[in-house]
């Protein structure tokens, strides 16, 4: 990827004029980049597109000076940052914008970047910063009047609220102090007429932590701090860093770890506990705020409410939550309190059903800011698809996956469970998928985030404890014989994988027809982590991309890694050069299910093949290595054992280069395997993986 940047300076007028796209992210300073957008438009005159990243400067201020033609090319695209994490871009129009332009890049960042994107009005912060900046700083404020000890207060406003691990304290850590209140500071300058502007001014406390410097994991301390000893976090009255100790969080702890949102948000309105009181009253005044200045950030709720999730990652937005807790409930209560109630709230309890959404005709319909209607949400390409991925609709299912009707002749083999874990019931599900064959291809799908990160390890590791070494060379028949009964399945069958693709799910993807795949997949084949080979056919699958040539599959399956991305997936041959990669994650279930409808007409299963293997005189060269890696002190013993076994099955097994049937290799496969997990460190590593997560060097 870094092979197509060329970097260059703002004198190189020809790069410039040539680009079809030129994107300013320098300093947060108006007349800085006013200065440079003169320089730019000196360089590019003409049908450039020009944005400004700003994450809340006017975009109509900072191209006044500028042409028409300047001013109709240029907008407002504001990454959330790190860009390639966070799916939230703002668009953001100044007053001579054509519109026209907004919805072309709109539709590229969505298709082509796979971004979330909405539309922001032109006021300070636009919608993002505006309003996730306001709960910032609305919690400092709070917590310094409270007087509560920095954990406490990410306990409180974590996951109760629908909000990350990091809650609030770690957000500004990994934000850095300095950006938060110089952000703020935007909101503060530039709206006087805000009714709660003091809440972007920072406290004392938070200028007192600016002045000794401790601005997050930028300066390597802020409100919490790694030492030898393991975190510790800021007392804010010594400002001494003490050991971080578990918050006292009672009922509300236990309520955190609910899994349903409303559950927790009606939990805590009903808790009436001095934190139940400090986490509610943060979460009314975020909600009441978002509700005041709605028309002033957005054209809609539907845009806020985005925004929050895609750039804050918050589990719902602010209308989404009001209504979760009720309207008409809350509206009470903020006048028992004596709060007022924003006027956009007061509209729709008085001209609607009291919901912000609503069902209509199976449309998902907000309310709308200019009127007392209702208007459909637009779906993103391949939301509704999406929606369809669950068990209640399934035509077949167990604890471990279920089938699901994806419409026009295709459907869908989702894996789901605690990580998508392939045990017994997934490699039963299969089976029963392909008798049943209903339908004319097949998805193969993972349930959450992830596709899966492979074997049962937990029920290996309890058969090889016990020395049932019987069922375990059944289940790993099994299993191979779940991969080759999609491989050769009279249907097509296309792999959808997104996020972890470990062990066994990779195999799965590696037997399928072909991958239509996320960007951000994280696709390896990684059991010699657990001192394992591949015995699910992904030996198998090496040969038959790599042939006799194995040192470069050899060294990457002993390394045990999964990939960064798909590309890198791709370099390893995980990935075939034909296989569609999907910057967009909503998209990938519809690209797939695309994919395999193309498929069925006129389709054949493949047929049976013999593989070239490169026989001893690779393999002794493989020795060789292992050999020099133990003596240089950068393997173990053990370490030196699984990579023997893993060269003799990529290269055959013993005896000279030949051609091998697919049934040798998966039978050299299984033996291996099973050899490996009778060894005693084998089944150390297995346990302690199952235990910690790590692997074990023995």
């Amino acid at each position: 990827m870094a092979e197509r940047i060329t970097p260059g300076s703002l004198d190189d007028s020809a790069k410039i004029a040539a680009a079809d796209w030129v994107v300013e992210a320098i300093i947060e300073d108006m007349e800085a980049k006013k200065e440079l957008f003169s320089r730019v438009e000196k360089a590019a005159p003409g049908e450039q597109i020009i944005s400004s990243n700003t994450s809340g400067l006017s975009i109509g201020m900072m191209a006044q000076e500028r042409s028409p033609q300047f001013r109709k090319n240029f907008l407002g695209i504001h990454f959330f940052n790190p860009p390639r994490y966070m799916k939230l871009v703002e668009l953001i129009a100044g007053p001579d914008t054509d519109p026209a332009l907004v919805v072309k890049m709109r539709q590229f960042l969505e298709q082509v970047l796979g971004k979330g994107t909405v539309v922001a009005r032109d006021t300070p912060n636009f919608i993002g910063n505006r309003l996730g900046v306001f709960a910032l700083m609305d919690v400092l404020h709070a917590m310094g009047e409270a007087q509560l000890e920095v954990e406490t207060v990410d306990g409180l406003t974590g996951s109760l609220l629908g909000r990350p691990r990091s809650a609030t304290l770690r957000l500004c850590d990994l934000i850095g102090l300095d950006t938060l209140v110089h952000v703020a500071g935007t909101a503060h300058k530039n709206l006087p007429a805000d009714a709660r502007r003091g809440v972007f001014a920072p406290p004392d406390f938070v200028q007192r932590m600016l002045e000794r410097g401790l601005l997050g994991s930028k300066s390597g301390a802020g409100f919490y701090h790694k030492s030898a000893g393991g975190i510790e976090a800021l007392d804010l009255e010594t400002f001494e860093f003490r050991q971080q100790v578990r918050p006292e969080l009672g009922e509300l702890g236990k309520l955190a770890r609910r899994g349903d949102l409303p559950s927790r948000l009606q939990g805590l309105a009903a808790d009436s506990t001095p934190q139940g009181e400090f986490a509610f009253g943060h979460l009314c005044q975020v909600l009441s705020y978002a509700a005041v200045n709605a028309a002033e950030m957005a054209e809609d709720i539907a845009q806020i409410d985005r925004a929050m999730q895609w750039g804050f990652n918050w589990e719902a937005g602010p209308f989404e939550i009001w209504d979760m807790l009720g309207v008409e409930n809350l509206s009470r209560r903020f006048e028992r309190d004596g709060v007022v109630v924003p006027q956009l709230v007061r509209d729709l309890l008085d001209g609607s059903e009291g919901k912000f959404y609503q069902d209509k005709g199976g449309r998902r319909q907000f309310f709308a800011l200019a009127s007392t209607d209702y208007l459909d949400v637009v779906s993103r390409p391949g939301e509704e698809l999406e929606k369809r991925v669950d068990c209640s609709g399934a035509l077949v299912q167990n604890d471990e996956g279920f089938l699901i009707d994806l419409g026009d002749d295709v459907a869908a083999l989702v894996f789901h469970g605690k990580m998508n874990v392939l045990g017994p019931q997934a490699l039963q599900l299969v089976q029963q998928v392909v008798d049943r064959a209903s339908f004319g291809a097949l998805v193969l799908y993972g349930g959450g985030d992830l596709f899966s990160v492979g074997a049962d390890l937990e029920y290996m590791v309890g058969l090889a404890a016990a020395g049932n070494f019987a069922e375990l060379e059944n289940y790993v028949g099994n299993f191979q014989n779940a991969v080759l009964a999609l491989r050769y399945a009279p249907f097509p069958v296309v792999a959808a994988p997104r996020g972890l693709t470990l062990g066994g799910g990779c195999e799965f993807c590696l037997g399928a027809d072909a991958r239509v795949v996320a960007a951000e997949l994280q696709i390896g084949l990684v059991e010699t982590r657990v001192g394992l080979i591949p015995a699910g056919g992904g030996c198998k699958e090496m040969v038959r991309r790599q042939g006799r040539n194995i040192e470069q599959g050899f060294r990457t399956l002993l390394a045990g890694k999964f990939s960064d991305n798909a590309h890198q997936g791709r370099q390893w041959q995980l990935l075939d050069p034909e296989d569609e990669i999907v910057m967009n994650g909503d998209l990938l279930l519809l690209r797939a299910k695309q994919c395999a409808q193309a498929a069925i007409a006129g389709y054949e299963p493949p047929a049976a093949e013999m593989f070239g293997v490169a026989g001893d005189e690779e393999r002794e060269k493989l020795e060789a290595w292992l050999q020099g890696e133990e003596k240089k002190g950068s393997f173990t013993a053990h370490d030196r054992a699984v990579g023997s076994a893993l060269a003799l099955v990529l290269c055959g097994g013993e005896g000279p280069a030949r051609e091998c049937s697919e049934e040798q290799l998966l039978d050299l496969e299984r033996e291996v395997f099973l050899k490996l997990c009778g060894m005693e460190f084998t089944q150390q590593r297995m346990a302690h993986m199952l235990k910690t997560g790590k692997p074990l060097r023995n």
